[in-house]
């Protein structure tokens, strides 16, 4: 494995604690009802994010870097580019759905910290760590983004409820135009 690859790694803590957050929404939703079909849902997504994940991303790079599979070097190289995008990419989405799941959770208390500590944590690592070498400084306007967004719905007084449906919202709109860049992306290359 070449080096640049275990600096990839990096980018798997973002979905693993994601796969942590909906595993934790699932026990949530399990002590408040009696066996939900919600709470099942909740784990199949916490063992995607948790488990096959990064199992198709290390898969990827062991196979692309030992040409383990010489006849389907495109399908794993595409297979690998969008694996990468959506570790790299996909870091804001994800940040904005484990906000949301947080929010879900908190629909009964009230707690700052908990909700905007991991989401400006997670929302400044992941734009360090993607836009590090960008133009126009974009790296802080990502993360001022995500500052932003916590200092205005915490101002507000928005309740957990409607924080939670904000962020989905992001999240849907962010996945989608995630795609439709990567699409066009593929195109160019």
């Amino acid at each position: 494995m070449e080096a640049y690859r275990y600096q990839e790694l990096a980018y798997l803590i973002v979905p693993v604690f994601l796969g942590m957050e909906f595993f934790i929404s699932a026990r949530n939703e399990r002590d408040r009802h009696d066996a939900p079909l919600g709470s099942y849902v909740l784990d199949f997504c916490g063992f995607l994010f948790m488990a096959l994940v990064p199992a198709i991303f290390f898969f990827t790079i062991w196979a692309i870097e030992t040409s383990a599979f010489p006849l389907r070097a495109t399908t794993l190289a595409r297979l690998d580019r969008y694996g990468v995008m959506f570790m790299f990419m996909g870091g804001w989405w994800q940040v904005y759905m484990i906000g949301a799941l947080r929010a879900g959770r908190l629909a009964d208390k009230n707690s700052p910290l908990y909700l905007w500590g991991p989401f400006i944590g997670l929302g400044v690592f992941i734009s360090l760590l993607i836009l590090w070498v960008s133009p126009w400084n974009l790296k802080w306007l990502s993360a001022g983004w995500f500052i932003f967004i916590s200092v205005v719905l915490h101002v507000l007084k928005i309740k957990q409820k409607n924080i939670a449906r904000v962020l989905w919202v992001l999240t849907g709109v962010t996945f989608i135009l995630e795609n439709i860049f990567f699409l066009w992306i593929e195109t160019l290359v």
